[in-house]
């Protein structure tokens, strides 16, 4: 018996066959090894469940959140105020929102957009004021920040306006204007490093602020992208840069990461290939978000039609899958997540189906009550595809961390939390049974995580499962078999 090469850890890659690569990362991602002398050089960790914070009574989504000084905010069809987990209701902001809305600040203002409409909440006095909408030509598409000013995007045009200095309820017709660097509408719009990125559904443009004239943003010189945005909220800023979906004369739906003033592909054929038969067209009701847990700062991007959630690690350069279980259906759907904000140390996000409103984080292992499902499936374990006789595998897996208060099987007895092993043979079409194997009662850390009686095949595709609500972290996984010799 033989050690067999064997990569199990590593990201979600589905490819247009999946007799090539088939391997799937969902509600759990991949960190490298930063000094030498790990067992492996990819561990796995569980991405973060979730606990309820609050719920905005009547909401049928929470599609925007905001931090300022302390002070927590999220638009829905209400602006409601969610600090310290006790919602307070501001205001109706109109009808329930058809896109997702948008929350931004000046020093003195919160600033909403929901629907085209603008609306302004003073920070001092707590009120609420519509924004006179006869200061614009046309419903307002997206909004954002720079230099004490809101820039707010016209829809189905070409057209950028700015507020009045730290006053987003005057809007100056001086202060219009049109981008000529492409005949296209502006599609989507981001404000970051006192820049303000245009991109149409072809290219982008960069403005700064001059500091005089009507309107003092103008372009930068040499800052022009031969690509631009396939979806327009999927936009995000992280990690000293912008990330976005992009769609060009060629095609779209590639990921991209700004470096300088041109594009950084981020994205792999697998990813691309999924975004691309999600329809509507394509990917272009994806919604992004971002945080920063435990050094890993994730790019998430939520897609509606596709029922769809994805996230990229910028520190490991992977992506993954995060997903709710339906427990009805026994089949992963969207998680339930779509906007985030940072308050009071803790990382709140916004349901997509629901009033609620949770917290985030890598010491959960629920989601809110119900199970939180993961799923590990590896590439396709073959050698130049001799008929191999697997003899065991082994989990190296963190033993002995079960709950102080033990899980009960069926009849009620104490049990270890498990984890659930299958494989295929046939590059994904069928499946072996299931096999639950042990992980260790609270204390016994010295619990090998072993199955045996393997069969045989030409290819092998290895899936673990679990739920279980504990910790249940990979270092490493090891395969030991034999190939047959000779031509077969």
């Amino acid at each position: 018996m033989a050690e067999l090469p064997f990569n199990f850890a590593g990201p979600s890659y589905v490819s247009q066959s999946p007799n090539w690569s088939d391997a799937a990362a969902i509600n759990c991602f991949c960190e490298r090894a930063e000094v030498e002398g790990q067992k492996g050089p990819i561990a796995i960790w569980d991405a973060p469940g979730k606990k309820l914070y609050c719920t905005l009574a009547e909401e049928i989504a929470v599609p925007s959140q905001f931090e300022l000084n302390g002070r927590s905010f999220a638009a829905a069809s209400n602006l409601w105020e969610t600090t310290g987990g006790t919602p307070v209701n501001w205001g109706s902001i109109g009808t329930p929102p058809t896109r997702p809305t948008m929350i931004t600040a000046n020093a003195t203002q919160l600033v909403v957009l929901n629907n085209g409409n603008l609306f302004v909440f003073t920070l001092a006095t707590n009120t609420l004021t519509a924004v006179n909408m006869a200061q614009f030509n046309g419903p307002i598409s997206q909004i954002g920040f720079s230099d004490g000013y809101i820039i707010a995007t016209i829809q189905n045009s070409q057209t950028f306006q700015q507020s009045n200095l730290e006053d987003a309820t005057t809007w100056s017709g001086l202060n219009i204007s049109t981008i000529s660097y492409f005949p296209d509408n502006i599609v989507s719009m981001v404000c970051d490093h006192r820049e303000v990125w245009f991109y149409s559904g072809k290219q982008a443009v960069v403005f700064y602020n001059s500091g005089a004239g009507f309107p003092v943003f103008i372009p930068i010189q040499g800052a022009f992208l031969e690509v631009g945005s396939g979806a327009t909220f999927s936009i995000v800023k992280m990690d000293n840069s912008i990330f976005w979906l992009s769609q060009d004369e060629r095609g779209s739906m590639i990921a991209y990461r700004a470096n300088g003033y041109s594009g950084e592909r981020k994205s792999t054929h697998a990813q691309e290939l999924a975004f691309q038969l999600y329809g509507v067209p394509f990917g272009s009701d994806a919604v992004g978000w971002t945080y920063q847990e435990y050094g890993h700062t994730f790019w998430v991007l939520y897609f509606p039609s596709a029922n769809a959630t994805w996230a990229y690690d910028v520190a490991s350069g992977f992506w993954h899958q995060r997903a709710a279980w339906n427990v009805n259906t026994g089949t992963f759907q969207a998680d339930r997540a779509m906007s985030h904000t940072f308050a009071n140390g803790l990382h709140l996000v916004g349901d997509p189906f629901s009033g609620n409103i949770y917290q985030l984080s890598s010491t959960f292992f629920t989601d809110d009550t119900l199970p939180l499902r993961r799923l590990r499936r590896s590439f396709t374990n073959s050698i130049r595809n001799k008929r191999v006789y697997f003899d065991q595998i082994e989990f190296d897996v963190d033993a002995g961390v079960g709950p102080s208060v033990p899980l009960t099987d069926g009849d009620g007895q104490p049990r270890s939390p498990q984890i659930v092993l299958r494989w295929s043979d046939d590059g994904g079409n069928t499946w072996s049974n299931d096999y639950f194997l042990s992980v260790g009662l609270v204390g016994q850390y010295k619990i090998r995580t072993i199955k045996r009686m393997l069969g045989k095949a030409r290819k092998r595709v290895w899936e673990v499962s679990w739920d279980d609500p504990v910790p249940i972290r990979f270092a490493n996984a090891y395969l030991y078999g034999e190939p047959e010799q000779g031509l077969q």
